[in-house]
């Protein structure tokens, strides 16, 4: 059960984080506008790409490499994911981590969109606000709706980079409970059981696995 919320909600995070080509980015968008539009605009592209997400799984992983990562920040995630431990990284290490990581997360999120049911599920934004000059960090604050059931309340957080000149996001807390921190968290204890190599190779052994649906009562 825990697995098929957890998946459900990240894939709410996929299709609110932001995936846009990059001939459509526009840089230094505001992050409230930023939300809305590519949520609008991912929701589309998976509806057009129903019948080749259903005959190939595995090519979500593709959509989600191509249009979604640019957009989020896996090196901060990662970073906030190692938490204390990353002291105790060498530098390698610390690479191999983040570049494993982002491989873990495109399989996590691809894993969600098999959750998700474009006909059903819409959002509601916050309303956008000004930022000021010196703002580096937002929590746009989101509904999620569908037919029948309570809302749900999603506060997705964004971080601007500076560099590229664009919001991305790194976190999403779901009714108060941060994504971030329950994965850090666990984490945290395949670090302590195997150490930072042997978590570094278990999640590239689970980047690697085949895209499947999660089943219904799974834990």
């Amino acid at each position: 059960m825990m697995k098929s919320l957890f998946a459900f909600l990240m894939t709410a995070f996929v299709l609110v984080s932001g995936t846009a080509a990059a001939s459509d980015v526009i840089r230094d968008e505001n992050p409230y506008v930023l939300l809305e539009r590519v949520a609008n605009k991912t929701a589309a592209r998976i509806a057009a790409d129903r019948t080749k997400i259903n005959e190939d799984l595995d090519y979500v992983r593709e959509i989600i490499r191509e249009e979604l990562m640019p957009y989020v920040d896996s090196t901060y995630a990662a970073k906030r994911v190692l938490g204390r431990n990353l002291k105790d990284t060498t530098a390698e290490q610390r690479q191999q981590f983040y570049t494993v990581f982002r491989e873990y997360l495109i399989a996590t999120y691809g894993r969600a969109f098999t959750q998700y049911d474009e006909t059903k599920h819409s959002f509601e934004f916050e309303r956008a606000r000004e930022l000021g000059p010196d703002d580096r960090m937002v929590e746009v604050n989101t509904r999620m709706i569908e037919q029948g059931r309570p809302p749900i309340r999603m506060d997705f957080k964004l971080r601007y980079d500076k560099d590229e000149r664009l919001w991305k996001a790194y976190d999403l807390v779901v009714e108060g409970v941060s994504l971030l921190n329950s994965k850090a968290a666990e984490i945290s204890s395949v670090i302590r059981s195997r150490g930072i190599d042997g978590t570094i190779e278990l999640l590239r052994e689970k980047s690697k696995e085949p895209i499947q649906p999660y089943q219904q009562g799974e834990s």
